[in-house]
């Protein structure tokens, strides 16, 4: 039995700890009161934008309304090739850039959006970057340079062939004019014998519909918003790599100016936004491939995948070159290692 004082005292002990643990969680957060200025070339409409809205909303829900989000949506603040001069500028606070556009600026950070036929699991080519990230000092570096913090990550998936014929051996592929972008895709396409044609992604249901082009090389996501079935009715069953996709990135000064505890919190959105991405992508695939099957889409086997694989040359390599070309050859096998180690021990293909 405890003694007339020893109740008491151990009451207070109690008591205390519960008065610091209420004190603690009752603590309220200090959040920066602030609008911030985002802009997408993206429409609202198109899949991966949901990520940005998820975002938003779930900011202004855990600040209390303290930090909330002024959206611009489809290029009206500036098109893909402009995101990043706005964001690294300050023009607006956050952006949405598709680092392959900026391989001037963003070598490293591109890797993963710019090789075609390499990331045969495109979510870890998405996880890779974003590990790379939070953690790789000559990533953080280039970040640094252009004033930038990556938040949400995104990654589309595999690309493939949309026909206005069935293709389905490597012979069929010689002289096909494919939609085509970026440093890297051009050198694909011309070692599998096709043309590559230039084309942005909304002049392609176009450039089908007249003929300068014979395929897209497009991931579902987008065939199926831009409605390439209608011009393109085969699809060619061979996936070819996704990519990480394009990145919403905060004016690093903005993001510097905020309180820490804002900062702790659009860090963690920005990763759980990422997270939500990853697990509505497949099933926003998926309703992609059914909605353009029942508007006439047919679905070709490629009957000489392995023969293809073996002409495509190894990507990274061709990447690897380059950054020598440019004088950041060490940092560029340094970098592409990791990345690769982290992706090759993850992916399931």
């Amino acid at each position: 039995m405890l003694g007339l004082f020893e109740q008491p005292t151990r009451c207070l002990i109690v008591a205390g700890l519960c008065s610091i643990a209420a004190s603690g969680t009752a603590q309220a957060q200090d959040y920066t009161k602030v609008t911030l200025r985002s802009a997408q070339a993206l429409p609202e409409s198109y899949p991966p934008a949901a990520a940005t809205a998820y975002f938003n909303e779930r900011l202004a829900e855990e600040s209390g309304g303290d930090m909330t989000v002024n959206m611009f949506w489809g290029g009206v603040l500036g098109g893909d090739n402009e995101a990043l001069p706005l964001v690294s500028k300050g023009a607006v606070d956050i952006s949405g850039i598709v680092p392959g556009y900026f391989n001037t600026q963003l070598p490293l950070m591109s890797m993963t959006n710019a090789l075609p036929h390499t990331f045969f699991d495109p979510e870890y080519a998405m996880r890779a970057l974003a590990k790379m990230s939070s953690e790789n000092a000559d990533l953080n570096a280039e970040y640094e340079a252009v004033g930038i913090k990556p938040l949400v990550f995104r990654f589309l998936p595999n690309y493939q062939f949309y026909c206005t014929s069935p293709v389905q051996t490597m012979e069929d592929i010689e002289g096909l004019k494919v939609r085509s972008f970026g440093n890297y895709i051009p050198r694909m396409m011309e070692s599998l014998g096709a043309v590559p044609v230039n084309v942005t992604t909304a002049d392609v249901y176009e450039a089908l519909n007249r003929g300068s082009l014979d395929c897209s090389y497009s991931p579902m996501t987008d065939a199926a918003s831009f409605k390439l079935h209608e011009v393109a009715e085969y699809l060619i069953d061979l996936p070819m790599g996704g990519i990480a996709a394009n990145v919403d990135v905060m004016n690093l000064e903005t993001f510097n100016s905020l309180s820490p505890d804002s900062q702790e919190l659009i860090t963690k959105l920005g990763a759980e936004a990422t997270d939500w991405w990853a697990e509505q992508s497949q099933e926003k695939a998926d309703e992609a491939l059914q909605t353009m099957k029942e508007g006439g889409l047919e679905v070709v086997e490629f009957k000489e995948a392995d023969k293809l694989r073996e002409t495509v040359p190894d990507m990274v390599s061709i990447w690897q070159d380059v950054m020598t070309e440019r004088g950041m050859g060490d940092v560029g096998a340094s970098y592409s290692e990791a990345l690769m180690d982290y992706y090759n021990a993850n992916a399931t293909e």
